[in-house]
């Protein structure tokens, strides 16, 4: 599927993002060689592209963090959802950068 075509079904007939992801949402990473699992921290919004998200790695909080696109998070060769850690990470804030 075309970027254009993802771009267009994330977001809704009055341009509102339709992405279905939540802060404390974790994913693993699909394409590599290891498959680390990261948890969404924060959403951010940019004028004029999709939302983003900012990733943690599950292992590690201070290792710092990854910005990624919604899209990308919905792409299987990516990132695949994965359920809830049992630790219950804190629920933060959506950001507008």
């Amino acid at each position: 599927m075309s970027f254009f075509r993802r771009l267009m079904g994330a977001m809704g007939a009055n341009m509102t993002p339709r992405h279905g992801i939540e802060v404390g949402d974790r994913f693993v990473k699909t394409d590599g060689q290891y498959q680390s699992v990261w948890t969404v921290r924060q959403i951010v919004h940019f004028d004029g592209i999709p939302p983003h998200v900012r990733l943690v790695p599950d292992h590690e909080q201070d290792l710092g963090y990854r910005t990624i696109s919604v899209l990308v998070l919905h792409d299987a060769d990516f990132y695949r959802a994965v359920a809830p850690s049992s630790s219950g990470h804190g629920r933060q804030q959506r950001a507008r950068a």
